[in-house]
This record gives C-alpha cells, sequence and structure tokens, in this order.
C-alpha cells in the first residue's frame, strides 16, 4: 500500500492538528504552546430510571441508566449490570469512585466516536485490531492481549487494561501472582490503523485536577507498550475539563497551562504524541450523574433513597421524580378513605 508522506518523506500522522504547537504571538510575549483542536465532538447525556420507555423492552440486567448521545446515535454507557456486579458499592462512600468510573466510560465513548468517524485529506482510518468484530467483551475478563518475554498485557475487567512486569518475586513480598505486578492500570487503549500503519492511543480521564506523573508514563506505560507493539505509533490522549489544560488568563489563543506543557515535552522526545481532549460536562452534571446513579443503585437494592428530583403534590395526587423521564414513585389518594395506592409505571405517557 502506497502511504501518504509529508515533506519529510515520512507517513502522515492522523492528529498532528491537536498536537500542542509552539509559536509567539505578534502582541508581544514570549513563545507559548497552544492547542488548535479539540475533539470537535457534542455529546449530551440521559438519566433513565427503570420505568422508562427506553427500559421496556430490554432484559433486566441489561436496562439504561445512563445514555450518551452524539449527531442524533445514542449509546447505553451505564446500565443496571454495571451497578450490580461493580467491585464497589455505588454509594456515598465510593463517590470518587463513581465520579472517576462516569469520565472514564464517556471520555471513552467520545474518543472512539472520534477516531471511527475521523476523516484526514477525505480518507478514514480503521477501527479494530485486538477489539475487532470477533472480540466479545463478555467472555474476556482476564485476557491476555499482547506479551513479551517481560510484560503483559491483559484485560482486567473489559474494557479496562493493566500492564504486568515480570520481577520474579513471589510470596508475602510480591504485589501479583506467578512472578508478575502491576505495574499500570489503563483507562483506555484504542488500536487504530491510517493508511497502513497502527497507531495506539492511550486514554486518560480526569476531573478538574491533573495528577500526572510523567515519569511514570514512560517508564511504566509507554516503554512496555513499546515493546509490546514495536511496529506503532503511539499517543497519549488525556480528557479533562478545560480550564485544567488551558489558562483563563488568554483563553483565545487556547494557551495550555504549565502541567500539560510538561507532559508534552517529556513525552515528545521519546516518540508520543499528547492530545488535550475537554469534557462537553460539567462538574456539576458529573455530580447530577453520580448522585441519580447512587439514588438508582439503592432502589434496585431495595434500600433507602434519598431523591434529588422535582416532586409534584395536589389533592389526590403525590409523584416523585429522581431525574429520569418517568416519576419515580406516583401515589394516587383515595377520596373516600383518604388511603394513598402506588400507581405501576411503565413509561411516560
Amino acid at each position: 500500500m502506497k502511504k501518504t508522506t509529508n515533506t519529510n518523506n515520512s507517513p502522515v500522522n492522523p492528529f498532528t492538528e491537536f498536537t500542542p504547537v509552539l509559536w509567539t504571538p505578534s502582541d508581544g510575549g514570549g513563545p507559548i504552546y497552544s492547542v488548535k483542536r479539540n475533539h470537535g465532538i457534542t455529546g449530551s447525556f440521559k438519566l433513565h430510571n427503570l420505568n422508562d420507555a427506553i427500559n421496556d423492552n430490554l432484559e433486566p440486567l441489561d436496562q439504561i441508566l445512563l445514555e450518551y448521545c452524539i449527531n442524533n446515535t445514542s449509546y447505553p454507557v451505564v446500565t443496571v449490570a454495571d451497578l450490580l456486579y461493580s467491585p464497589y458499592p455505588w454509594d456515598t462512600s465510593a463517590a470518587g469512585n463513581i465520579l472517576g468510573e462516569v469520565a472514564e466510560r464517556i471520555a471513552r465513548r467520545i474518543t472512539k466516536y472520534f477516531l471511527k468517524y475521523r476523516r484526514i485529506n477525505g480518507k478514514k482510518g480503521k477501527m479494530g485490531g485486538i477489539f475487532d468484530k470477533r472480540f466479545d467483551p463478555k467472555s474476556k475478563d482476564d485476557y491476555i492481549v499482547a506479551h513479551t518475554e517481560d510484560y503483559l498485557l491483559k484485560i482486567q475487567r473489559y474494557p479496562n487494561l493493566i500492564i504486568l512486569k515480570l520481577t520474579g518475586r513471589t510470596g508475602e513480598a510480591a504485589h501479583g501472582k506467578f512472578g508478575y505486578e502491576n505495574i499500570k492500570e489503563l483507562d483506555g487503549f484504542f488500536d487504530y490503523r491510517y493508511e497502513g500503519r497502527r497507531h495506539i492511543l492511550v486514554l486518560e480521564s480526569k476531573l478538574e485536577r491533573i495528577s500526572v506523573n510523567c515519569s511514570d508514563l514512560i517508564h511504566n506505560l509507554f516503554e512496555p507498550l513499546k515493546e509490546l507493539f514495536p511496529e506503532a505509533a503511539f499517543s497519549y490522549v488525556l480528557f479533562t475539563d478545560r480550564h485544567s489544560i488551558i489558562t483563563r488568563a488568554n483563553e483565545s489563543y487556547r494557551q495550555l497551562r504549565p502541567l500539560p506543557v510538561k507532559i508534552h515535552e517529556e513525552l515528545k522526545p521519546h516518540g508520543i504524541d499528547t492530545l488535550f481532549f475537554t469534557f462537553n460536562e460539567t462538574r456539576d452534571d458529573f455530580e447530577r450523574i453520580k448522585d441519580f446513579l447512587i439514588t438508582q443503585y439503592r432502589s434496585i437494592r431495595n434500600l433507602g433513597v434519598t431523591l434529588r428530583g422535582k416532586t409534584i403534590i395536589t389533592d389526590r395526587e403525590l409523584t416523585v421524580f429522581d431525574g429520569g423521564e418517568t416519576p419515580h414513585i406516583k401515589l394516587v389518594k383515595n377520596p373516600k378513605t383518604g388511603l394513598w395506592r402506588e400507581v405501576p409505571l411503565r413509561h411516560k405517557s
């Protein structure tokens, strides 16, 4: 296959226009780093309770609680099964875990859409690789994706992957099994092909506060990945909120803050591109999603719930919403006895 090349006779990088650029503004001052583009995808979320119409024909475990919509296409992000089979309770005690996991899931969905529909000079790349149509995520926990003498890349709990290093340590001093130890967890891993070249993008999502150790990224993430996939080009995708990336002083320049600059400058000499993407959602949006999922978790498990939604009270009806499209509960008063009875809810009218 003939590859499109740039003036240096090297293959085209499909992500060049998203990587930081060093330049000097004409209005004075020293050189700055800016990012020219975000992912360009406008998405929105919808919250659903079990009564909503979207869940009418779904199996109980497949019922959708958090949906993400991009260009009139909807994707389930959190289902009942995700709550019930989670390694931690979706309750206030795990608020940080819930926020982090929701952010990861939304970031993965946007990144996957970005890669699937991106065109460069009118040409599309191809998703797939290790996660092509033959891959069954429902039966691939602990699946070994790739390995060398020193490293293993495996699925811990799909779609999260981990890198294991052979240390040879066993017994009480070891932090793993069979002489291997976990050195890095991956929020997202994308295997993408463009013009015959393999590109691997590693996703990390952060809410508001970026705490990235560049040395750890190089030695425990990209050095092992380069050994596992020696023919690939690599990109690090950091997904967070806008003001963790862009300075507030001169937002029109899309100038990077010092820490994103440090990440870019430390990864670039190792041949790793950095893409800084931002959420469409605010921190308040994520808090709202978290509170809603906690309510659903407690409701599904028949625990007491605290509802944060509107309540409609009339002489004969009491309707309580929890953030979904239909009410969480509806009570109707018998005018003769004064007793209240619950009305079964299936979907909105």
